[in-house]
């Protein structure tokens, strides 16, 4: 029996190979008439910049100051962001009337990116995911991390990552 998609869950990190994927999405999405969540995922300020300092900056610092300075930001980075996720369904829509990104949910979450698109797909029921994925390669991958990585080799279900044309990947 060959596999029905009704659910497509599009992650974004609102790249160009994303762009791209977003064609793929839309492709899948009106070829079985399923229908698509679109989610971006802005990372958390406070954690990146504790990654980089190498220590918790809120045990360190004033916390309340440090999570009104991240409120900000992430109320910003999440409107940024849907604007952006609204510029890329806009693009698709005026291709054909039956685009489904017009009746897509749109989410924008904050955290991990890799760990809320997994979360995601364990909660929305969805039996397809699409998303870009960045021609690093698996050395860098390794070294820096990759999203598209840790969700194909964690998510219950299938994983369509789509790369620009011409990037190269390493082994």
């Amino acid at each position: 029996m060959l596999p029905e998609y009704t659910r497509i869950l599009y992650a974004t990190d609102l790249s160009e190979s994303a762009r791209l994927a977003l064609r793929h999405a839309v492709s899948l999405a009106v070829n079985y008439g399923a229908s698509m969540t679109i989610m971006h995922v802005v990372p958390d300020l406070v954690d990146l910049m504790s990654e980089d300092a190498g220590f918790d900056i809120e045990t360190h610092f004033d916390a309340a100051n440090w999570k009104e300075l991240n409120a900000s930001a992430m109320a910003r980075a999440k409107d940024k962001a849907r604007e952006r996720v609204r510029e890329m369904a806009a693009e698709c829509a005026t291709e054909d009337a039956r685009c489904p990104v017009t009746a897509a949910e749109l989410m924008v979450r904050t955290g991990d990116p890799a760990e809320r698109i997994l979360e995601e797909i364990r909660d929305g029921g969805h039996d397809l995911v699409v998303m870009g994925a960045h021609g690093r390669g698996v050395f860098a991958d390794m070294l820096l991390g990759s999203v598209a990585r840790k969700v194909v080799r964690l998510s219950p279900v299938p994983v369509l990552t789509v790369r620009l044309p011409g990037e190269k990947s390493e082994g």
